[in-house]
């Protein structure tokens, strides 16, 4: 049976990832280009921190959502 539901949490919850991802992947040639010599106090923390934990958000988000449509996929089974 189909669940437009699901698929549709599913497919938000993969598109937020993929957002994610590609904030930070934007910011990758920057972060990679830091002279080994750049203080820790020029460095924009506050926005490595609120984009690494966006990205974390998303997958765990995501993750939580894939395991709870795999027990629920399970007790189907099981009905």
């Amino acid at each position: 049976m189909s669940d437009p539901n699901a698929v549709l949490a599913l497919q938000n919850a993969w598109n937020g990832v993929v957002a994610a991802s590609a904030d930070v992947e934007k910011m990758a040639a920057s972060v990679a280009a830091l002279p080994e010599s750049t203080p820790v106090e020029a460095l924009d923390l506050d926005t490595y921190r609120r984009m690494t934990m966006a990205q974390a958000s998303a997958v765990m988000a995501l993750q939580g959502l894939v395991e709870e449509l795999q027990r629920k996929r399970e007790a189907g089974k099981q009905a």
